[in-house]
């Protein structure tokens, strides 16, 4: 998931170790959503949502 895909209150969870990551708050501006490249990843593969 990058970035600029994600919902305030939204979980990205790995898979492989269990680290949790809550949205705080959304990229809404132009400054944000140029510093969001590729998908977020942990162990080295990307970060999914929780369900």
């Amino acid at each position: 998931m990058n970035c600029n895909d994600l919902k305030t209150d939204q979980i990205l969870v790995c898979e492989r170790c269990g680290i949790e990551l809550k949205v705080i708050s959304e990229c809404i501006d132009h400054d944000c959503a140029t510093g969001c490249a590729g998908d977020m990843d942990c162990c080295g593969e990307p970060m999914k949502l929780k369900e």
